[in-house]
């Protein structure tokens, strides 16, 4: 007789044998609701995301992996991060792009609207144009440095102070473009319709295309390099595509 079954008696007689019933299965467990490791431990514990990270793995991949088995994307980004090192070494190059290339298009912006003017001061328009001339070759030889850095080591992208920056130069970006541009777009709207103080002249019109020329390209470029450093929106789009 089978270890998997037991008799049936009635009286002293012994009949046909019925198999045991089968044990139910465990539960799976539930994604967690906030940042915790999960109950399947070999899984996304603090072990796991070191071996992930030193085996190459970046935050979008971990981040991927925790989605596809069922955790939602902001806790998975956030485990993601926490495979990270925790020290930031390309703060400074960093720091040099994105305040370079927010310097440099306040100068040429500034330099540019007081040339347009009827009587520009000289001295503030030598102090944009210097400005300009100074932090442009910065913000461009830093930004030459980064895609090279990010080329030989893909975890540099998911650095804080690299997200913290493009977001800060994106948002101080269209903000600025957008008080400018209602300010000159309006200054060019009161001189058509003829109101009493308002004069309208080409530069008018150049003005507006000027802040559009250096705000839009400026706002679009930090934008795009925030969300490459954002594991939660990065992982998200990419999963819709």
């Amino acid at each position: 007789m089978g270890s998997g079954q037991r008799p049936v008696h009635r009286g002293s007689m012994s009949f046909d044998t019925v198999p045991n019933p089968p044990l139910p299965n465990p539960p799976l467990p539930n994604p967690p609701a906030a940042f915790q490791p999960p109950p399947n431990q070999h899984f996304a514990d603090r072990a796991w995301l070191t071996a992930r990270r030193n085996a190459g793995a970046t935050p979008d991949h971990i981040c991927t992996d925790l989605v596809r088995r069922g955790w939602d994307a902001d806790t998975a980004a956030a485990a993601s991060l926490t495979s990270l090192r925790t020290a930031d070494r390309h703060r400074l190059l960093y720091m040099a792009e994105c305040w370079g290339a927010g310097l440099a298009a306040l100068g040429a912006g500034s330099a540019t609207h007081l040339a347009l003017t009827r009587h520009p001061q000289p001295l503030e328009l030598a102090t944009f144009i210097t400005l300009m001339l100074v932090a442009a070759p910065i913000g461009l030889y830093a930004g030459f440095l980064a895609r090279r850095v990010e080329a030989d080591e893909p975890h540099a992208i998911w650095s804080p102070t690299r997200r913290c920056l493009f977001g800060v130069l994106a948002g101080c970006t269209g903000t600025v473009g957008i008080v400018r541009l209602l300010h000159y777009t309006f200054t060019a709207v009161a001189a058509g319709v003829g109101a009493q103080g308002y004069e309208f002249t080409p530069s008018s019109i150049v003005q507006v295309l000027v802040t559009l020329s250096i705000a839009t390209p400026l706002f679009w470029w930090s934008l795009v390099e925030w969300r490459r450093s954002n594991v939660a929106r990065r992982g998200l789009t990419d999963q819709a595509e």
